[in-house]
């Protein structure tokens, strides 16, 4: 899990740091190839006589049955790739769903719910469920002290405004020595490539309530 988290963050380097108000920048993965086939010589066997309507029935079925089997696996894959919000969630707090599988340990939190002010992860949670949910960057901004190093509203709303709706999102959030959290964001917008965002998330104890007070690029 440990070194899931760690690819993630590894891939992430790169990306902007504010989804909507930064341009998505990365690279395609490297093509996948294929094994060599082997270039021995291999003694063939005479296939067996058989009756001639008998092949192409086989030979159909067998078609029908390799494409059914295609279809489902690209379906699998289609979910699993692309994080989406849970239709039911045991813990709403931390949500879930296919491709953003609920995650909730002292080193690795994970996860697309509705969050809380309880501690630092979930006003993370919070504060993206926000930004991709609610879609209200009052309701964002909110979760931040009134002197954070957080844009305002409405240049949140901005950011918000360029993401289309329906953007499926999922947090991975890891503790930091000093403190700190380090964030990667991944959304899957409706017509386009999966973007991922990292961001250094710093919050503090307020009265009893935890909220966001920095929000920076990684360093």
């Amino acid at each position: 899990m440990l070194q899931a988290g760690a690819a993630e963050r590894a891939r992430s380097a790169a990306a902007p740091l504010w989804p909507g108000m930064l341009p998505a920048s990365g690279t395609l993965p490297p093509p996948r190839t294929l094994p060599p086939l082997h270039k021995g010589k291999r003694k063939r066997k005479p296939p067996p006589r058989r009756s001639r309507g008998r092949p192409l029935l086989v030979g159909s079925v067998a078609l029908v049955g390799s494409l059914a089997t295609a279809a489902v696996v690209l379906v699998y894959t289609t979910q699993v790739m692309a994080p989406q919000q849970a239709a039911t969630a045991g813990d709403p707090v931390l949500g879930g769903g296919p491709g953003c599988e609920a995650t909730r340990t002292a080193q690795l939190v994970r996860g697309n719910g509705i969050g809380s002010t309880a501690n630092g992860p979930d006003v993370v949670l919070a504060f993206q469920h926000a930004y991709y949910v609610s879609r209200s960057g009052a309701e964002a901004r909110a979760l931040a002290t009134v002197d954070a190093a957080v844009p305002a509203a409405d240049v949140i709303g901005g950011g918000i405004a360029s993401v289309p709706a329906g953007t499926q999102h999922c947090v991975l959030i890891t503790p930091l020595a000093d403190g700190r959290y380090d964030v990667v964001i991944t959304e899957a917008r409706p017509d386009a490539p999966m973007r991922t965002y990292r961001q250094f998330v710093t919050v503090a104890d307020v009265d009893g309530t935890v909220a966001i007070t920095r929000i920076a690029a990684p360093s």
